[in-house]
């Protein structure tokens, strides 16, 4: 991946100081979010507004979309009017007055016309007001402690943009306060913003690389180098986002009337910044590629755990499994989408990695042994064969670096030693239920197509949400279509965030 160059600071002449749409926006005054009680997928775009990923993401000002002055008008009223106080239940005014707001808002965002006045009409009074009296140079702690947690678990497709945000959001708050404040007060001020930073940042690290920790088997020095890479590519943006602050001032001061406020926007400032910074050449040992990929194969692990923590895999679904997560490594690593510190820590972390995806299945079959069933005899849940899962594993990497990287077939090789390997497992415990007919079934059907979905099942509104005008896949099939996805998601220079 290719670290996605950030615009040039926008000519905020043209933009918002009627009211009226304008070039620039994300959305217009009269735009609405028409996606409440639909069939809506988090994270899709209704009507040209993307919805949001999760309630957490719905906390952060400006996050991965162009924050303009209507936007950050729109933010700063509904902070008004959406908040209630416990102690507001004492007084009817109040009360009366909170609701009604909810009321409009709701209505505005379920695209209802008619019946009161319309978003432009508020806001547009709203923004008036901004414009006469300004802001206070006042930080919201609070509202920035909220946005700053939301980033404790963070994902791999938005570390980049969680790093970029978390900087901008500290700069643009310290710039507000050492403009705003002076002597002991400014002190005072200070401290709590390091409070809040230092505290969203030990979040937003420890999530990330408790990540890795937890499912790539890191060892110690790893994490330190993780964390100690995680802190300098922060501190890195923290000073590029302070070398733009007086050009994006400057462009702010051109936004007429509405430099009144505007100035005083630490959140609309530090959109700014994000727009304005360009990216340099960072000194951390890992960067963000890096740890974006790491972070992707860490999923892939994770998933494997957990579905063995419950039974969900066996020996040989395990070895498929994580045999495709490191071809993938592997072929970052022999196209230079990772650096070579990178690699290190991919490959040397793997056997513990392994380790732990066994010893969740071994729990899982244990705690199923000790709590069988009546009628089901002893060994029905047998220990881990950690025979069966090297040996298909080994067979699968082998013809992956032999055949050229196709994963595909590789995969094929790995099915082709476990049918032996499997047939031995069962030979070795007889009564264990996951070998025998059991797994001679699932290789027997392994590349064989379930067929078209067809019955009373796919007429349930449940299942609305699969496409059943497509066949159905063999499990050989789904492989190649994730390896294929994979492949498709590095061409022409990885973006590991797609």
């Amino acid at each position: 991946m290719n670290i996605t160059n950030w615009a040039n600071i926008p000519n905020f002449t043209n933009q918002i100081t009627t009211g009226a749409p304008q070039a620039g926006f994300r959305c217009g005054p009269s735009a609405a979010v028409r996606s409440a009680g639909k069939n809506v997928t988090p994270g899709t775009d209704i009507s040209g507004i993307r919805t949001l990923k999760s309630f957490d993401e719905a906390a952060r000002q400006g996050y991965r979309e162009n924050y303009s002055i209507w936007d950050a008008a729109d933010t700063l009223w509904r902070q008004e009017t959406q908040t209630f106080n416990l102690k507001d239940l004492d007084d009817p005014e109040k009360s009366k007055e909170f609701l009604e707001n909810w009321r409009i808002q709701a209505r505005w965002d379920l695209g209802i016309q008619g019946g009161g006045p319309t978003k432009e009409e508020v806001l547009n009074a709203y923004m008036q007001d901004l414009r006469q009296n300004g802001l206070n140079g006042e930080v919201d702690f609070s509202v920035l402690t909220r946005e700053l947690n939301s980033f404790k678990a963070t994902t791999p497709e938005e570390l980049e943009d969680g790093l970029n945000y978390m900087a901008s959001r500290y700069v643009a708050a310290l710039d507000k306060l050492d403009r705003n404040f002076s002597g002991k007060e400014l002190t005072s001020q200070r401290a709590k913003l390091e409070e809040v930073y230092q505290a969203g940042k030990a979040g937003m690290i420890d999530g990330y690389t408790k990540l890795l920790q937890d499912n790539l088997g890191l060892s110690d020095s790893d994490v330190q180098a993780v964390r100690d890479s995680l802190s300098s590519i922060l501190a890195e943006k923290e000073e590029a986002y302070c070398g733009v602050l007086k050009q994006v001032h400057e462009a702010v001061g051109q936004t007429g009337p509405d430099s009144i406020w505007l100035k005083n926007h630490d959140a609309y400032i530090a959109s700014q910044l994000r727009a304005a910074a360009t990216p340099g050449q960072s000194e951390a040992q890992y960067s963000v590629q890096d740890l974006i990929a790491a972070g992707k194969i860490a999923e892939d692990y994770r998933t494997e755990i957990d579905s063995a923590s419950s039974c969900g895999r066996n020996e040989l679904t395990l070895a498929l499994n994580l045999s495709m997560a490191d071809m993938k490594t592997e072929t970052m690593i022999s196209t230079g989408l990772v650096s070579d510190s990178m690699a290190a820590l991919l490959r040397g972390s793997r056997a513990q990695g392994h380790e732990n995806a066994l010893a969740a299945l071994d729990r899982a079959l244990a705690q199923r042994e000790s709590h069988r069933a009546i009628g089901e005899s002893k060994g029905t849940y047998a220990p881990v064969d950690s025979t069966v899962f090297q040996g298909v594993y080994d067979a699968v990497m082998s013809a992956y670096h032999q055949n050229g990287g196709d994963g595909a077939k590789a995969i094929q090789a790995g099915v082709s030693a476990g049918e032996k390997l499997t047939a031995q497992a069962a030979a070795r415990a007889p009564g264990a239920a996951r070998w025998g007919i059991s797994m001679k079934h699932y290789l027997q059907e392994f590349y064989n197509s379930p067929g078209e979905y067809k019955g009373n099942l796919w007429n349930n509104p449940f299942f609305n949400l699969v496409d059943t005008s497509k066949p159905r896949q063999s499990t050989y099939q789904k492989h190649v279509t994730r390896w294929q996805n994979f492949l498709t998601s590095i061409g022409g220079g990885v973006d590991m965030r797609a």
